[in-house]
């Protein structure tokens, strides 16, 4: 899905994208449509989970993110990582 294409109460969307920025809370991803910004709520996993599951990913990495859900975060669309979401890197 192209993130032009996602709307408020969204689920289970899956987006292909190249991250441009990252922190602990989040990555913001860009495709050919727009920017979105991908959260991940840390208390779905343990800690050492996230962090293999972030060690392998950085800015400039092409990623495929899977099962979200699209929220409202002070007027500004924001992608929830779902408790079985996946963030997979991709070949070039």
């Amino acid at each position: 899905m192209d993130i032009k294409d996602i709307h408020k109460g969204m689920g289970n969307v899956d987006i292909e994208g190249k991250i441009v920025n990252m922190n602990a809370w989040m990555l913001a991803v860009n495709d050919k449509t727009g920017q979105a910004f991908v959260r991940y709520a840390r208390n779905y996993r343990p800690t050492d989970v996230w962090q293999k599951l972030l060690a392998n990913l950085k800015i400039g990495n092409l990623v495929k993110i899977t099962n979200c859900e699209v929220v409202n975060y002070h007027g500004i669309l924001q992608l929830k990582l779902a408790r079985k979401g996946e963030i997979f890197p991709l070949k070039l």
